[in-house]
């Protein structure tokens, strides 16, 4: 009698088996190797919070080279999360979501668990129950948690990886965009680095859905339920300067 290996009863498994990664994750695959052929920063720019079903395989294919953690949540904490979220963030800092941010560098992702001050803190905001942040580790790797309380993580990533590139005069990236989840506990975060002279960036989705992403210490993030993180180019990101107000899809965003 035939048997299968490990690898082929693991593929059995896989609830995501045949899943091809959208166009906008193989862009920025493609985008992310010509970086590398090129001998540009090293900075990883793919998306790496991924939808529910995900492979391990479709994500490298994505190009996430961001260590990933997505544990097991407790029964109804994305549902809380989702129900409590608001379209306008409250700003914390690093003293407030301390923590929050000793959860987020114990985890393991972008290297070991270390000890953690409030300076670490990039960026921290508020929405109902869920706290997002941005945290640099004393290895240089900047990592992004999302989480609903002192010991509920919902997910978490690395986002750099070393020096982080500057970003022009009124101008933003995007590092990563994708969504997790499924049903009502569907939710989407887009992240990525702001240049100097940008007051506000703002989300709409193409459903009329809008929200006010937070701004601090060169880098944007927000946090919103739904699938568009994960879909291509189902919204717009509109950025605020003292010269007035410019509107891009992401797949325009470097």
């Amino acid at each position: 009698m035939d048997r299968m290996n490990d690898v082929d009863q693991l593929a059995v498994l896989d609830p995501a088996r045949g899943r091809e990664p959208s166009e906008m994750e193989w862009a920025r695959s493609r985008a992310s190797v010509d970086r590398i052929i090129e001998g540009g920063p090293a900075h990883r720019t793919a998306p790496a919070w991924r939808r529910a079903g995900l492979t391990a395989a479709a994500a490298v294919a994505a190009g996430a080279v961001a260590a990933v953690a997505v544990p097991a949540l407790m029964p109804g904490a994305a549902e809380q999360a989702i129900a409590s979220w608001t379209p306008e963030p409250g700003s914390l800092t690093g003293e407030q979501v301390l923590p929050q941010a000793k959860q987020c560098a114990g985890n393991e992702v972008g290297g070991p668990p270390e000890a953690v001050d409030p300076a670490d803190v990039l960026l921290a905001e508020q929405r109902g129950l869920a706290t997002l942040l941005i945290m640099r580790k004393d290895n240089g790797v900047v990592i992004e948690c999302l989480s609903t309380g002192d010991d509920v993580g919902m997910a978490s990533m690395g986002l750099v990886d070393g020096t982080v590139p500057a970003q022009p005069a009124g101008r933003i990236n995007l590092e990563t965009m994708s969504s997790l989840g499924e049903g009502d506990s569907q939710w989407s975060n887009i992240v990525g680095l702001v240049g100097p002279g940008v007051t506000r960036v703002d989300v709409r989705l193409d459903s009329g859905k809008q929200f006010q992403a937070s701004v601090r210490s060169g880098w944007w993030a927000a946090w919103w339920p739904g699938p568009e993180g994960g879909e291509v180019d189902s919204l717009t990101v509109t950025v605020h300067t003292g010269e007035g107000d410019t509107s891009y899809r992401p797949s325009e965003l470097p």
